[in-house]
């Protein structure tokens, strides 16, 4: 069973084109501002934080732009999508069963350490 449907593919890739050029918005506009700490600019340059915020939507305006006008990066968008279409989900039952079989074995493991390190712990404060 497949979440993902092939038609909806053009929706999905602009919606994490967009998300990527937001991340890439707020990346410049945390390090325009952190620059703007480091050196002082918001004493030395009027309206500094519009500045910086303004440089950081441009950032990520031109990046959706450039991604959407690159015809390698859809190319590639296309084929992921197309083999994510391809994937076939497991339902909810085998997921429940096997992150319980998980939880136990890391739980029998983790005991298995607590207890050897408790022994050699037990062995070092009888010889020191």
């Amino acid at each position: 069973m497949s979440i993902i449907k092939s038609e909806d593919g053009k929706k999905w890739i602009n919606s994490f084109i967009a998300i990527v050029s937001i991340l890439a918005g707020f990346v410049t506009i945390r390090f325009m501002e952190t620059m703007g700490e480091f050196f002082d600019l918001e004493a030395k340059v009027k309206y500094f934080l519009m500045i910086s915020q303004g440089i950081g939507i441009l950032v990520g305006l031109t990046t959706f732009v450039a991604i959407l006008k690159n015809k390698n990066a859809s190319t590639h968008m296309n084929e992921v999508y197309a083999e994510l279409v391809k994937v076939v989900w497991p339902d909810k039952d085998s997921v429940v069963k096997v992150t319980i079989g998980i939880i136990i074995g890391v739980s029998i493991v983790s005991s298995i350490f607590v207890g050897v390190d408790f022994t050699f712990r037990k062995i070092l404060e009888l010889i020191y």
